[in-house]
């Protein structure tokens, strides 16, 4: 499942924007989903009273209605649970017929509320908010609390290991857990195209090259640079490496061999080395087996990519695919598009 940490955190810093000009600000939230729909559980978009508004929770078919109804929150607080019924294909007579219903939650938000002490608490490094909707006083829960405690502990323990927002009998469980991370061995020209669409895709990145001119924040803006060698990597010094995906593709055979080694020992989530079959085994042969058979080679989704740009876009479509546990293949005829 997608993180949405760094969505909230997007959705906030426009809030906090809004309050600084002086006008009121209203968050919208997907929060249930039956049959197909634009967005999942989770998705957010925030509304400010001067027409200002940031992202989407449907692709554009409700965001005009959903603004309407939130300026009379904004005016006098409160929150609006709205059902959506997208089966319908003369809704509004724009003939959208989506085959789906989504519930959405509105609410206006106020500098000094509860829910917003809560959200900028969780906002560093993840949380989880658990509300009876629409208009219930929330609960925040971080890994600083230790473990999740009370009636709804099961649910908060679930959100934050990966399962999808529940909304249950007007509860209303969701997480949001820090990103996954994304290590890339090289820095090689083809390395940039990755490293930009990974951050899209929501990953945080890293760049490990021990070329200071090549792994720099000029080539590689908004990424964590370590510029060492591989074999200098341990969980001591970057516990953050641990549980991390990783694309090796150093263009340099003995380097990606001792990335290999290093990342081996590592504990990583999930392992992707560019190039063909023949010359990835040929590195790993001295390798442990077992960690061989983990190693995913040749790196990408099967497009017909040719140029850098296409290759990073088959490379980040089989990162969001592993990332999300989805196959990967085609939507062709597909009854539901997230089943």
């Amino acid at each position: 499942m997608r993180s949405h940490l760094n969505e909230a955190r997007e959705m906030m810093a426009e809030i906090e924007k809004a309050w600084a000009r002086g006008v009121g600000a209203a968050l919208a939230e997907v929060v249930a989903v039956t049959g197909s729909a634009y967005r999942r559980p989770g998705a957010l978009m925030m509304m400010a009273a001067d027409g200002a508004m940031h992202g989407t929770v449907s692709g554009g078919c409700l965001e005009g209605d959903i603004f309407l109804r939130s300026e009379a929150l904004m005016a006098r607080g409160g929150a609006e649970l709205i059902d959506y019924d997208l089966d319908e294909d003369d809704m509004w007579s724009l003939g959208l017929g989506c085959k789906g219903r989504i519930k959405v939650w509105v609410r206006a938000l106020r500098p000094d509320s509860p829910e917003t002490a809560l959200i900028r608490r969780a906002l560093p490094a993840g949380g989880v908010l658990v509300t009876t909707l629409p208009d219930g006083i929330p609960r925040g829960w971080t890994p600083a609390d230790g473990a999740p405690k009370g009636p709804a502990k099961d649910l908060v323990e679930a959100v934050w290991n990966g399962a999808e927002p529940v909304f249950r009998d007007s509860l209303y469980v969701r997480a949001w857990r820090p990103p996954h991370r994304l290590i890339i061995a090289g820095a090689g020209h083809d390395a940039e195209p990755v490293a930009r669409l990974a951050r899209e895709a929501d990953f945080e990145v890293t760049v490990l090259d021990p070329r200071p001119a090549f792994n720099d924040e000029r080539r590689f803006p908004g990424v964590t640079h370590w510029v060492m060698e591989p074999e200098a990597l341990s969980l001591d010094e970057h516990p953050e490496a641990e549980g991390a995906f990783w694309v090796v593709m150093n263009h340099h055979k003995d380097r990606d061999r001792r990335t290999l080694e290093a990342v081996a020992r590592l504990r990583p989530k999930w392992v992707g080395a560019l190039g063909p079959r023949r010359r990835t085994e040929e590195i790993m042969a001295m390798l442990d087996p077992a960690f061989r058979e983990r190693v995913h080679g040749p790196l990408g989704l099967d497009i017909g990519a040719d140029t850098p740009f296409e290759v990073a876009v088959s490379i980040v479509a089989e990162l969001m695919a592993e990332s999300r546990n989805r196959s990967g293949g085609s939507l062709n005829r597909k009854e539901s598009l997230h089943v």
